[in-house]
C-alpha cells in the first residue's frame, strides 16, 4: 500500500490571549497551496483521506476531498507536537527573518522531548490505517513533527527532527503486505512551482 503524509499549507500566525490552544487558519497563499495540492493530488487515486484535527490541516485537507468527492476522516494521534500551545509561529518565519531566532529555534526543537513523547501516538495510528487499507492509498494531512516521526522510523534514524517539511509537502512511503516499510519520496513540492 502507499501512505502520502501531507504537512499542512501555509497557516496565519496566531498567538491567543486567552491561553487557549492556537488553531489557525491558512493564509491566502496557503489556500492556493491547497489548490495545488488537490488539483495533483485528483490523478493519484487516493482511497482514503485523514486529516489531523488541527484547522490547518482540515482545510488543507478540505480542498483535495471537495475536488476528489471524498469525505475526511479525522484522527486524533496525528495532530501536531506543540498542539496545545498557545500560540503558532511558522518556523518559516524565522527563517525569512531573524535568522539567528530561527536557528536557535529549530535547535531547540531538534532537542524537545516533544517529538519522543509523539512517537508512539503518531506511529500507532499511522500502523492502525496502513493494517486496514491494505493494498489501498491513504493520505494524511498532517504536520511536520508527525512526518519527521514517522520518517526518522521508517529510515531507521535516531534523530526525529532531522527534515524540513514544506508547507502542502508530500512524502510517500510504502508499506508491504508483511508489513515492511519504505521510503519512496520526501519533501515533493514541484506542484507547487506556480506558487
Amino acid at each position: 500500500m502507499e501512505l502520502l503524509l501531507i504537512r499542512h499549507a501555509e497557516p496565519v500566525e496566531e498567538h491567543t490571549p486567552d491561553g487557549s490552544p492556537a488553531d489557525p487558519a491558512l493564509t491566502e497563499r496557503g489556500r492556493a497551496q491547497s489548490e495545488a495540492l488537490a488539483r495533483w493530488l485528483a490523478r493519484e487515486g487516493l482511497d482514503v483521506l485523514v486529516s489531523s484535527p488541527a484547522r490547518r490541516a482540515q482545510e488543507t485537507a478540505a480542498a483535495v476531498a471537495l475536488l476528489l468527492g471524498k469525505d475526511v476522516e479525522i484522527e486524533n494521534r496525528v495532530r501536531d507536537a506543540n498542539a496545545d500551545a498557545d500560540s503558532y509561529v511558522p518556523l518559516e518565519a524565522d527563517r525569512k527573518g531573524d535568522r539567528a531566532g530561527y536557528q536557535a529555534r529549530l535547535a531547540s526543537y531538534r532537542k524537545s522531548p516533544r517529538l519522543t513523547s509523539i512517537a508512539e501516538r503518531v506511529n500507532e495510528a499511522l500502523d492502525d490505517w496502513t493494517t486496514r487499507l491494505r493494498g489501498g492509498r491513504l493520505a494524511v494531512f498532517c504536520h511536520g513533527s508527525v512526518i519527521n516521526v514517522f520518517a526518522a522510523r521508517v529510515l531507521g534514524l535516531g534523530n526525529a527532527a532531522f527534515l524540513e517539511a514544506d508547507y502542502a509537502s508530500a512524502h510517500r512511503f510504502l508499506i508491504s503486505r508483511k508489513g515492511i516499510r519504505s521510503v519512496k519520496s520526501l519533501n515533493e513540492t514541484a506542484y507547487l512551482l506556480s506558487d
